[in-house]
């Protein structure tokens, strides 16, 4: 498999949802795909990363670093999240530079399969339920910005701008 990239935030592949993973298919190998993903992830800074975002049209993501424990997720279902929320600046590698505050429950099961094909049921809590929940959103065609208003959106992309000028005024000689 050749070296990943991210695709453009503004692909339509990151607004539909993925095609299942199948175990069956003899032309994609679980472990390799998911080995390549965590390569992927690793190079490009993040501690998550979807198939979808580097243009592979499957329903896996990679999660790992920073405390989180690493687990390639084929399939996952969300099975349940925690009554108790938390806001905090979350990124995406499909977004560069982009922070937003997302507000997320604290706690969250999921249903999933492992590289193996083996079923697993877990619960995640902190960070990892967070990261965890970032990744699935994107199994659902959908991303962090679409869990912030407008007004955060603006603001955000307001001060991203700014760090870009006085970036480009300081490369000046």
């Amino acid at each position: 498999m050749e070296e990943l990239k991210l695709i453009p935030f503004t692909d339509p592949r990151l607004k539909k949802r993925p095609e299942t993973f199948d175990f069956g298919d003899v032309n994609l190998n679980a472990e390799e795909l998911s080995e390549q993903l965590f390569i992927g992830m690793r190079r490009f800074g993040g501690v998550g990363l979807s198939a979808n975002q580097v243009g592979i049209d499957k329903c896996v993501f990679v999660i790992g670093g920073s405390g989180i424990d690493e687990k390639a997720v084929f399939n996952p279902e969300l099975v349940d999240v925690s009554q108790e929320t938390i806001s905090m600046k979350e990124g995406c590698l499909s977004y560069p530079g982009l922070w937003l505050m997302i507000k997320r429950p604290q706690g969250a099961i999921f249903k999933y399969l492992n590289e193996k094909g083996e079923e697993i049921v877990e619960e995640f809590k902190g960070i990892s339920a967070r990261v965890m929940l970032h990744e699935y959103d994107h199994m659902l065609g959908q991303n962090f910005t679409m869990r912030a208003s407008s007004l955060k959106i603006r603001m955000a992309l307001k001060k991203l701008d700014k760090k870009v000028k006085q970036w480009h005024t300081r490369k000046k000689f």
